[in-house]
C-alpha cells in the first residue's frame, strides 16, 4: 500500500462510523456532529394529523432558517442542523399558529409532537388533513393520549423515564398497541438499555406482523449490532419494502453491504440515502468510505465536499478537509505521471 493510500485509509477510519453501529433511526443515542429535527403536527382534540402545515425553523432569536410543509402523514423533517436552541413556527389554515422552543444542544430531536388548536370551537379540520391509521383509531383514546404524552416527554422534555411510564401505561390499556411498544423501545435506548429496547421492538414487530417499518428497521439494526446478521438483515430489508424512502434504512443497508465487500450494492444504497437525505452529513461519510475502497478519488472528493459543506467546523470536518487535500495531491500526482509517461 502506498503512502497516499495508507494516509487516506487511516483518515477515513477515524472519520467514518464503525460498521454495525445502530442505524441512524436510533441516532438519538449516538453522538453525531450534526443533528436532525423531525416531528408531526396534530389537531387538538381530534388527534388528526394535519397535512400541508407550514413549519418554519428559526434560530433562537426568531430569524427564519428554513421552511417546509408537513407531508400526507402530517410529518416534517429538518436535517443537518447544528447543536443549539431553535424556534419552530407552525401554521395551518383553520388553526391557531403555534411556536415551539426546541433544544438540540444535547442531541437530535425525533418525533416531536406539535398540537394546533382550532380557530374556534366549531372549527373543522381542513380537507387536507389526514386521519390517523385505522389501527391507531382502534386503540382506546386514553391509550392514544398516553402515547402522545410520552412522545412529548421523550423527545421534547428529554425525560425518558417519565415517557417510559406513559408508554407502559398505554400498552396496559391497549395490549395490541404496537406503536407504543416501539416508542417504549426508543425510551429504553435513550436510557442506554439496549436489551430492554430489543424486547420492546420485538414486541412491536410481532404485534404488527412485520408491517410496521419503523419497528422492523429499529429491531434489525440492534440485531446487526450484536451480530445476529441473518435476522437483522431480514428485518431491515422488510422495513425498506414497507418504506423504500427510509434513508436510515438505506444507510444501514449500505453499511451492511460495505462490511461484506459488496461495493456496488453498498454504493447504490448509500447514494439512495444521500438522495433521500441530502442534508445529512453521515451519508457522505459512508459514501467517502465506499469511494475510497474503490479508489475512485474524484468521487471521493465530491463526497467529501458535500460533507464539508454540511459540517465544516467540527473535528470530523477538519479531518475531512485534510483528507480532501491529500486526495487532491494524489490526483495531481497521477496526472503528472500520465504526462511524463506520454513524453
Amino acid at each position: 500500500m502506498g503512502r497516499i493510500d495508507f494516509f487516506l485509509g487511516v483518515c477515513l477510519l477515524v472519520l467514518s462510523f464503525p460498521v454495525h453501529t445502530p442505524g441512524c433511526l436510533l441516532s438519538s443515542v449516538l453522538q453525531l456532529s450534526s443533528y436532525s429535527l423531525t416531528g408531526s403536527v396534530f389537531s387538538d382534540g381530534s388527534n388528526r394529523r394535519i397535512t400541508g402545515a407550514s413549519v418554519a425553523l428559526c434560530d433562537d432569536g426568531g430569524a427564519q432558517i428554513e421552511e417546509t410543509a408537513t407531508d400526507d402523514a402530517g410529518k416534517f423533517s429538518f436535517q443537518g442542523l447544528r447543536p443549539g436552541h431553535y424556534l419552530l413556527r407552525v401554521n395551518a389554515a383553520g388553526f391557531v399558529a403555534a411556536e415551539v422552543r426546541v433544544d438540540l444542544s444535547l442531541g437530535p430531536e425525533r418525533n416531536l409532537v406539535v398540537t394546533l388548536k382550532g380557530e374556534s370551537t366549531s372549527a373543522v379540520v381542513p380537507g387536507g388533513a389526514a386521519t390517523i391509521s385505522a389501527h391507531e383509531l382502534a386503540m382506546p383514546q386514553g391509550a392514544r393520549d398516553l402515547l402522545t404524552s410520552g412522545q412529548k416527554k421523550l423527545y421534547t422534555e428529554k425525560n425518558a423515564q417519565a415517557a417510559l411510564r406513559d408508554f407502559e401505561s398505554a400498552t396496559r390499556q391497549a395490549p395490541n398497541y404496537y406503536e407504543a411498544y416501539y416508542q417504549a423501545g426508543m425510551a429504553y435506548l435513550a436510557l442506554q438499555n439496549s436489551p430492554e429496547a430489543e424486547k420492546q421492538f420485538r414486541k412491536a414487530v410481532e404485534l404488527s406482523e412485520k408491517k410496521y417499518g419503523d419497528a422492523d428497521i429499529a429491531l434489525g439494526t440492534l440485531l446487526l449490532h450484536r451480530g445476529a446478521l441473518n435476522e437483522g438483515e431480514s428485518l431491515v430489508r422488510q422495513g425498506l419494502v414497507l418504506n423504500p424512502h427510509s434513508w436510515p434504512g438505506q444507510f444501514e443497508l449500505g453499511e451492511l453491504e460495505l462490511s461484506r465487500g459488496h461495493m456496488e450494492a453498498a454504493l447504490t444504497a448509500a447514494q439512495t440515502a444521500a438522495q433521500l437525505a441530502p442534508q445529512q452529513p453521515v451519508v457522505y461519510r459512508l459514501l467517502s468510505v465506499i469511494e475510497l475502497r474503490q479508489k475512485n478519488y474524484p468521487a471521493l472528493i465530491s463526497a467529501l465536499d458535500s460533507y464539508i459543506e454540511l459540517d465544516p467546523d467540527s473535528p470530523a470536518g477538519a479531518r475531512a478537509k485534510d483528507l480532501r487535500a491529500e486526495a487532491e495531491k494524489h490526483l495531481e500526482a497521477v496526472g503528472e505521471a500520465a504526462v511524463a509517461a506520454k513524453k
